[in-house]
């Protein structure tokens, strides 16, 4: 999917949806979040780069959410982000969200 595609997207799942930024960050942990973050660097650069795998690294929390929470109800099709986000509960997705977003991205 594009990226103009996932800022469609995004927007109209926010406006759709009941869910706020709040709602989807409650619970998060930044220490969590690094704890987590290891099988995600494993295919999005550590330093925040994006050599054809999109970088994460300083992404907004509420979008990394957001798309995470996409890929775990399918909306966003992916098989590998489908299954690690399928095995992440929202706690867990928060924690990651704010670990990314504190990450300075690449210059």
């Amino acid at each position: 999917m594009q990226k103009v595609s996932i800022i469609i997207f995004l927007a109209a799942s926010l406006s759709a949806s009941s869910v706020s930024a709040e709602d989807l960050l409650a619970g998060a942990d930044i220490g969590y979040g690094e704890y987590l973050s290891g099988e995600c660097v494993t295919c999005h650069s550590q330093n925040g780069t994006n050599s054809g795998i999109p970088a994460i690294n300083g992404l907004d929390a509420g979008v990394f959410a957001t798309v995470m929470h996409a890929y775990k109800a399918g909306d966003i099709e992916h098989p590998v982000m489908q299954m690690v986000a399928g095995r992440l509960d929202r706690e867990q997705i928060a924690s990651l969200a704010v670990y990314f977003a504190s990450r300075p991205s690449a210059q």
